[in-house]
């Protein structure tokens, strides 16, 4: 049966309730357009090391942040978050343009952000060495590929990804690229030079500058902390798999692989 005006009304006006981790930037995101869209919200934080009954429940397939639950019903995935947000305000301030063309690709770069450019610059985080090196060279062929659209593509002439305003693109991208200096920091490996992408670095300035942006994003102070024990354990644990590679191959019986911590799986290193 379709529904009534009266009935989607009622369904909107449902409470909004978050799931998420203070440091996960896909927790960031929908954070962020809840706040864009003016939208109230409760949030409850979860400890990734320990998942909540209720995150297990409501998110069964993945067992990660965030969820979001609209009037006793719970949707994961960032992204496709984001777009319900959109479908279920459409009288707020829209994620993604009308044109079907221009939402098609700002989709598009939204799955290239979590297909290449945050794999790569999670490697970044999670290595050294050469294979560090490696990973670099791949964040930078991903960001050329960013900045060759806002200087001669499909965004060229935008002060962001959604025009005037931000949008879908803009969230997606942005809440993460704080990430960048965070890992600067920590691996003493530039990954984002001005002057090699002067157009992105100007757009992720204008981002960070937001007001809802600001209110959504971590003291610095406290990423760092955050990033440095998770690097550490990273880079613990990649030490220990190689030696347990090593000792396998003189043992007459292979060892065990050494299992990562519950919380490993799920700290965001995306951008």
């Amino acid at each position: 049966m379709e529904k009534t005006p009266e009935h989607a009304s009622q369904e909107a006006a449902a409470p909004l309730k978050l799931l998420g981790s203070w440091a996960s930037s896909y927790t960031h995101r929908v954070q962020l357009a809840l706040r864009l869209k003016g939208l109230e919200f409760e949030y409850a934080e979860e400890d990734l090391g320990n998942k909540s009954d209720e995150l297990l429940r409501l998110n069964p397939v993945y067992k990660k942040v965030p969820v979001l639950v609209h009037g006793g019903r719970a949707l994961a995935e960032s992204v496709i978050i984001l777009q319900y947000l959109d479908d279920a305000w459409p009288e707020t301030r829209p994620l993604l343009p009308s044109d079907p063309f221009d939402r098609a690709l700002a989709r598009f770069w939204c799955h290239f952000a979590d297909d290449k450019l945050g794999p790569a610059v999670g490697a970044v985080f999670a290595s050294t060495g050469a294979e560090q090196e490696a990973a670099v060279r791949q964040v930078h062929e991903n960001l050329a590929l960013v900045e060759a659209e806002l200087r001669d593509g499909a965004f060229r002439g935008r002060r962001f990804f959604g025009g005037d305003e931000v949008g879908l693109l803009d969230v997606v991208l942005g809440c993460g690229s704080y990430w960048l200096a965070v890992f600067e920091e920590v691996t003493g490996v530039r990954l984002v030079d001005a002057d090699a992408f002067p157009l992105f670095h100007a757009w992720l300035r204008d981002f960070e500058a937001l007001d809802e942006v600001r209110e959504t994003i971590p003291a610095v102070d406290r990423l760092l902390e955050y990033a440095r024990g998770v690097r550490h354990m990273l880079l613990g644990l990649a030490g220990a798999g190689a030696g347990a590679a090593a000792a396998s191959a003189t043992a007459e019986a292979p060892a065990a692989a050494t299992p990562a911590p519950a919380a490993a799986a799920d700290i965001a290193v995306d951008i």
